[in-house]
């Protein structure tokens, strides 16, 4: 939370805490960094409502990674144009959130209006009365519906809730409640059901709330359906009511000055809004609007009481009389009456002396340092110089005599002590020239003699006292302006929480939906399909809470748009214009909602089979994109392989190094493990690559035309991996013997015959180790076989018959 805050609530304490939306949302509005973003999006004034809404839409694109758009949905978009789809996104989400919002802030500030007033009457008429007078609780109830009645018809019945909240002072006491249960352990070893099922009050405390105070009122959650003097509240409710009121009012009247002049203040501050609703406006103009009202006469109403100073803005800012207190010592003031006395001073302009001192931050601040500098100055010289002197043997009573002012003089005057005391001071601190000291010791003179008594500042402790203390007052003032803010911004909250409920449910839901596609029971599969319409039904019935002006159609669209990745007018007319789940296997038509109420199972049924069947598609589409990209992967490597033949490595070899061993010697020519690993590996695939190929028999040519040049068709066969294995060997010791005497100067092929003995005699050896039993199957190894046990032996006989043609160049060229 923002440290310019003064009045901290406990989330505002707590770093990094934002469970109370409400205030979050106050918080952000504030923060200075949070504006220059803003003023970045928002480049023309509006009314507040729209700046509000478009708050709310900034903070929850922002914050709280809500998206509307994907960016696959976007391929016109570069990379360049992620900010475009980032201002896309939240142009649709203002709108959406301006069409939930509606006029519901207009409506809340005169829903506010009615409540302090009812509040102010409460405190006037219930003072000093008997709570058990038998007459009280009709009276209460009298009063409480005379003021319900002065709601307009047309507003939102969720109003009526939040008065009875706010004067019982339910709605604060468990916001308390559900900020210590979200600060506390959560709970674990839940089922997927559990989870997905459960209320999880904590992500949307302002409608958590909400749902309280309807049962408290009506004995069961359900949404307002009319004004709440029209409707069926039970006796009791009525009574309980009444009973909360009574225990909260009827008290002592002075212990209820402290609420009034909360609810005085609160309503001056609803005045300023109202006057200028519809002028466009900034969130700076907001506060400084709100600002000016604090200074006079807010200010005023305070000093009224200087007695209960602290007890009203406690209830002006809902914070603790004790936390407040602490926080306010930490700031350095003790006596309430400084708050007063410095908000009428923010405004104020010095007239008592047209020729007095106009003194501007910015001299402030060097006044304070040129103070502190001279301070510096004296305490070094007067404690750790002249101390360190006198344990040296120097006198006291010439020491004494030395002042500041010794540095005022020109350092080639100075004699004795003088010198003395200046070289240990210049080793202390750096000690500023004549002209410097002269200077400072000038401001302090004017200081003194009075042409900045007006201030009443005399030393650099008074400057930095009187810094931090109008910085404070200024603080409080703010404090109190968004502590104001954070009253009415309740409805805007339910629809930001709306969101942030469907992000939550996302996440859930994308969990369930994993065990459902891996899990091959279609029953399970039904079931658990289920429970995500249960969901859906949950949450429809909470929207129609949240929002009880809402039609089943309106609910619907914004339902399908937080689940499909669309905006609210794509999802409505995907609704209006697609077939319907619910008739799938009878006729193709859209399910018509106008006719239906907003808890029919049909419609949630509709929705989450819609988003199951976009699920179910996304998965395949990536499935297949998988495959495809795992085919091509594999072609590439192929590719590669065939490019790399073992025969063609070993020419290469062949060819490079006994050219090489004339110029450089046989070291690190030779054939190492390293290289016995890689012909093994090309071996593997090669093998694998010339299963069944034509191969002769007698000679082991492996024809183009299935023909041998010498022997005919007639002993034309299939090649097993023993015969590939035998041509490796005869064509392998061939290419080695080709690049010891030079290619084409006649290098003598090795018999087939020798070369399938090779291969038998190796096999055999294989065996007798126990790498290869009597069951392997010699045409067609395993690939492990191949891999691990024949290749990598194949390849060790080719790599001694390497190092010893390597033996031999290296003779022949006499550098053996």
């Amino acid at each position: 939370m923002s440290s310019s805050w003064v009045l901290k609530t406990r989330q505002g304490s707590e770093a990094g805490k934002e469970i109370l939306l409400r205030e979050a949302l106050a918080t952000h509005m504030r923060s200075t960094r949070d504006r220059q973003l803003f003023a970045e999006l928002l480049r023309e004034t509006q009314p507040i409502e729209d700046v509000f809404s478009f708050f709310a839409s900034f903070y929850l694109h922002s914050y709280q990674g809500v998206r509307l758009l994907n960016a696959n949905d976007a391929p016109q978009l570069t990379t360049e144009g992620t900010d475009e789809l980032g201002q896309e996104e939240r142009r649709q989400l203002e709108l959406e959130i301006r069409q939930i919002f509606d006029d519901k802030q207009r409506e809340e500030i005169d829903t506010a209006r009615i409540t302090s007033e009812l509040i102010i009457r409460l405190c006037n008429e219930l003072a000093s009365k008997d709570p058990s007078s038998p007459e009280l609780k009709e009276q209460i109830i009298i009063l409480v519906k005379e003021y319900l009645r002065k709601i307009p018809s047309e507003y939102t019945p969720n109003h009526d809730i939040d008065i009875i909240l706010e004067v019982t002072g339910w709605g604060q006491e468990w916001r308390g409640d559900l900020y210590t249960k979200a600060s506390g352990l959560k709970e674990s070893s839940l089922s997927l059901r559990e989870e997905l099922l459960r209320d999880h009050p904590s992500e949307v405390p302002e409608t958590t709330i909400l749902k309280m105070g309807l049962e408290n009122i009506f004995g069961r959650i359900e949404y307002a359906k009319g004004r709440l003097v029209d409707a069926l509240v039970p006796i009791k409710n009525w009574a309980a009511i009444a009973s909360a009121i009574i225990e909260r009012f009827c008290k002592d009247a002075t212990a209820l000055d402290s609420m009034r002049n909360a609810h005085k203040i609160r309503l001056e501050l609803l005045e300023v809004i109202e006057e200028n609703y519809d002028i466009p406006t900034t969130i700076d103009d907001f506060e400084k609007r709100l600002g000016e009202r604090i200074v006079d006469p807010i200010a005023s109403i305070l000093a009224s009481n200087p007695l209960i100073i602290i007890d009203t803005l406690s209830h002006l800012c809902h914070i603790n009389v004790d936390d407040l207190k602490a926080q306010l010592r930490r700031k350095g003031i003790d006596d309430p009456t400084v708050i007063t006395s410095g908000l009428k001073s923010l405004t104020s302009v010095v007239e008592d002396s047209p020729s007095g001192p106009q003194v501007g931050k910015d001299e402030m601040e060097m006044l304070e340092r040129s103070l502190k500098t001279l301070e510096k100055i004296e305490n070094t010289l007067e404690r750790p110089v002249k101390g360190l002197l006198r344990s040296k043997g120097l006198r006291t009573s010439e020491l004494d005599k030395i002042t500041v002012d010794l540095l005022m003089k020109d350092r080639t005057t100075l004699v004795g002590i003088e010198l003395e005391v200046l070289s240990e001071l210049e080793k202390k601190m750096r000690v500023p020239p004549p002209e410097e000291v002269k200077r400072l010791m000038e401001i302090r003179d004017q200081i003194k003699t009075g042409a900045l008594s007006s201030l009443g500042i005399s030393s650099a402790k008074d400057f930095s006292q009187q810094r931090v203390e109008e910085e404070t007052i200024a603080s409080i003032q703010m404090d109190v302006v968004w502590h104001f803010t954070t009253g009415i911004l309740t409805n805007l909250t339910r629809v930001v929480e709306s969101y942030i409920r469907s992000k939550q449910d996302l996440l859930r839901i994308k969990a369930l939906l994993k065990s459902i596609y891996e899990d091959t029971d279609t029953t399970l599969q039904f079931l658990r399909e289920e429970i995500l319409i249960d969901l859906a039904s949950m949450r429809i019935y909470e929207m129609k809470i949240v929002h009880p002006e809402l039609d089943a159609s309106t609910i619907c669209a914004w339902m399908h748009a937080r689940l499909s990745s669309k905006d609210m007018m794509a999802a409505k007319k995907d609704l209006e214009t697609t077939p319907s789940p619910v008739f799938e296997g009878i006729m193709d038509k859209s399910l018509d909602m106008e006719n239906l109420e907003f808890d029919n199972y049909g419609i949630a049924f509709d929705i989450m089979q819609r988003f199951l069947k976009k699920e179910r598609l996304e998965k395949l589409a990536k499935e297949e994109y998988a495959f495809e990209v795992k085919q091509k992967e594999q072609k590439a490597i192929d590719s590669r392989r065939e490019g790399i033949d073992v025969l063609m490595y070993l020419h290469n070899k062949s060819t490079t190094v006994f050219r090489a061993i004339s110029r450089v010697g046989t070291k690190g020519l030779e054939w190492t493990p390293s290289d016995t690993t890689k012909c093994a590996n090309l071996l593997a695939y090669y093998i694998k690559t010339n299963r069944r190929r034509p191969i002769c028999s007698a000679c082991g040519t492996v024809p183009i035309d299935s023909k041998c040049d010498q022997h005919g068709k007639n002993f034309i066969k299939e090649a097993t991996d023993m015969d590939n294995l035998a041509v490796f060997i005869m064509r392998g010791i061939y290419e080695i013997k080709d690049g010891l005497v030079g290619t084409g100067k006649g290098a003598e092929p090795m018999p087939w015959d020798k070369a399938k003995s090779t291969i038998e005699r190796e096999i055999g050896m294989l065996k007798r180790k126990g790498k290869l039993t009597s069951k392997t199957n010699l045409k067609e190894l395993l690939p492990g076989e191949i891999n691990y046990i024949v290749g990598p032996a194949m390849c060790t006989i080719i790599g001694q018959y390497f190092n010893e043609s390597l033996v031999y160049a290296a003779r022949r060229a006499d550098i053996a």
